[in-house]
């Protein structure tokens, strides 16, 4: 992302390791779709469809089906799950929910992402997909393949988990 417009600084961009170059001002939709574009192709996903378990995300269409069956998500939602699933099996944390929903602009607080990953288990669960999504205590979220066990119980050492230590369930 720059200011400067030139050919040249474009043409010096990409050939020292630039994936893409936009210039300012931008669209912020062009530019998410630029980067979701480079990364899909950084995690080897030519194809827009990713599958985890039950779960089938198409990234172009931002379509959500559990087995099959469309799931209707918010703008948000579809964003930490979509993040969650190109980043499956890697532990995220809230900031890292905030800088790639809000870009640090205008942030709310961490604790909004807890809200938005709880409604998301909640449209899971109900599509039979509840066990996706797992919390690592003090670290944030992590999506797992569902053969993996009961990844809601991922303590830290020293941590406690969902329903012990008085938290609960």
């Amino acid at each position: 992302l720059s200011g400067l417009s030139r050919p040249q600084a474009k043409v010096r961009a990409l050939d020292m390791g630039a994936d893409d170059f936009i210039t300012k001002p931008f669209d912020q939709q062009e530019l998410v779709a630029r980067v979701q574009a480079i990364i899909r192709r950084a995690k080897g996903f030519s194809q827009p469809t990713l599958a985890v378990g039950p779960l089938t995300l198409n990234l172009g269409s931002r379509e959500v089906l559990v087995d099959g069956r469309e799931v209707q998500l918010t703008g948000k939602e579809y964003a930490i799950l979509e993040l969650l699933t190109l980043r499956k099996g890697v532990v995220l944390s809230k900031d890292v929910f905030l800088n790639h929903l809000y870009g640090g602009i205008d942030e709310p607080e961490a604790k909004i992402i807890d809200v938005f990953i709880c409604k998301l288990r909640k449209k899971l669960a109900q599509a039979g997909a509840g066990e996706l999504i797992g919390t690592v205590w003090g670290r944030g979220y992590i999506l797992r393949e569902p053969s993996q066990g009961a990844i809601h119980r991922m303590p830290m050492p020293g941590l406690p988990v969902h329903g012990e230590a008085g938290l609960p369930a």
